[in-house]
């Protein structure tokens, strides 16, 4: 039995069951309705008797039975007996006094207006279900009804509730089927579009249908986590190449430098010179896995311990008196524009790190006599942080890759950094849930963050004051290191 036919049987089993269930149910309900009704007609024939005993004694009691009796088409069953047990009036033979009730058979009538057959050996025919009761002077009463309509009702019953599970159960196979093979079917197109993955087609993605089923939504889940694996293959495959790039130039430089003084006579000075230019090799390549190391730390989310309230305009502020001697000696302008921003919630030293970055790419690409502008506000529920320049920009075709890591605009890769600045930049972009954007400055570059306000950037009792923030690229070494 495959699948589908499990699927299918299960679906009919649990149909079934429940259909059974409630059949049963109702059966029991409505066979408990018509016993509670016979009861009632047994009631009223005992009572009818019982007032006739009172009134006039046995005899009349007698009269009532043999009138009851002889109502033509009636389901009635009577017995009046006396104390020794004789049969005095009625349609059932007499029998040993018994009270409650029970059931009786009823044996055909032999003979006679009111005598029954006793033959033990009679078929019988008729079950009579009954009270009976003893009588002030000890006469005994049975007062019953027939019980084939009862059962006449309880097989009409048994027959509607058999069409209605076989038509259930019909139902349910016929659905089961269709169910099983269409949610089948979809697990079947998930199973291979995984299987293809692992198979190394990294392009595959699954069907989803216009419904918006649940099956729709795991799809559509799925095929967003094979694209972000595969850009995440991809920007992988992009930082090792570029690793390998950027890596080969200063290991090369580092080989030619040992190459010349060895085998050759050197002297003290020729050999601390190597040595130092070696260290400087180091340094650099070293600079390069600490960037990549603090990227995928701060990826990784674990600075989010570390928010506290940020005041935009001081943070600003306090980066733009770091920077304004290098811009100086660049032979630059700097501008600072401080506006009226709320406290947000960020980690105040990651968002120095970001400005840092983003002057330093001003400084190292927009050229001597460029302008520079800092500039922070807030309008329509976000603030922003902009870094303006005046120099080249970037092309707009390039704005998107730029943040990609170790990727840069110069090919050639002669000017200082590794490419790893902005990458760093869109790190703490994306950890604290900002947007970045590119824009032409005309001339130069605007880098806009926009910075989604919330109630409690401005109000929570939660914020505490905090250390005074350590700016990381501060050094030259770590500026190198953040570029």
């Amino acid at each position: 039995m495959n699948e589908s036919s499990q699927l299918a049987a299960l679906l009919t089993g649990l149909f079934a069951v429940s259909a059974l269930l409630l059949s049963a149910t109702a059966y029991w309900i409505a066979d408990r309705a018509m016993r509670a009704e016979v009861h009632d007609v047994i009631d009223a024939g005992a009572g009818a008797v019982l007032s006739g005993y009172r009134s006039e004694g046995r005899a009349e009691a007698i009269e009532v039975v043999e009138q009851l009796s002889a109502v033509p088409g009636l389901s009635g069953r009577y017995l009046l007996q006396s104390p020794n047990g004789r049969w005095l009036a009625g349609n059932l033979a007499a029998m040993p006094p018994k009270t409650g009730f029970f059931e009786v058979a009823v044996l055909p009538v032999a003979s006679g207006k009111h005598a029954l057959a006793r033959n033990a050996g009679q078929r019988r025919t008729d079950v009579a279900l009954g009270e009976g009761r003893l009588l002030p002077d000890g006469s005994y009463l049975f007062v019953g009804e027939d019980t084939r309509p009862l059962v006449a009702t309880r097989e009409r019953i048994l027959g509607a509730f058999a069409w209605i599970i076989g038509a259930t159960v019909l139902l349910a196979l016929a659905s089961g089927a269709l169910l099983s093979a269409g949610f089948l079917r979809r697990i079947d197109a998930i199973t291979r579009t995984c299987r293809a993955v692992v198979a190394g087609r990294f392009g595959d993605r699954i069907p989803v249908g216009p419904s918006q089923t649940q099956l729709d939504r795991l799809a559509a889940t799925i095929n967003e986590m094979l694209d972000r694996i595969a850009a995440l293959m991809e920007s992988l495959r992009q930082v090792s190449s570029d690793i390998a790039h950027d890596l080969r130039t200063p290991l090369t430089r580092l080989r030619q430098r040992l190459e010349s003084v060895r085998g050759k006579s050197a002297t003290i000075a020729d050999y601390e010179r190597v040595v130092e230019h070696a260290l400087g090799e180091c340094d650099a390549i070293l600079a390069v896995f600490s960037a990549l190391l603090r990227i995928s730390q701060i990826e990784s989310g674990m600075r989010r311990a570390s928010f506290a309230r940020v005041a935009l305009p001081q943070l600003l502020q306090r980066v733009a008196e770091l920077y304004a001697p290098v811009i100086e000696d660049g032979h630059q302008t700097l501008r600072v524009d401080l506006g009226e921003t709320p406290d947000v919630h960020a980690d105040e030293t990651l968002l120095m790190q970001l400005l840092a970055n983003l002057i330093e790419n001003a400084i190292r690409h927009a050229g001597a006599g460029a302008a520079i502008r800092l500039e922070c506000a807030s309008a329509g529920g976000e603030a922003f942080l902009r870094v303006m320049d005046s120099g080249p920009g970037i092309p707009a075709g390039e704005r998107e890759r730029v943040f990609d890591r170790l990727y840069r605009l110069e090919r050639s890769r002669n000017t200082p950094g590794h490419g790893l600045g902005l990458s760093l930049v869109a790190a703490i972009a994306k950890l604290h849930g900002y947007t970045i954007e590119l824009t032409d400055a005309a001339p130069g570059l605007c880098v806009t963050i926009r910075i989604p306000l919330r109630a409690k950037d401005a109000r929570s009792p939660e914020f505490e004051p905090t250390q005074p923030p350590r700016l990381l690229g501060a050094t030259e070494a770590d500026r190198e290191t953040a570029t």
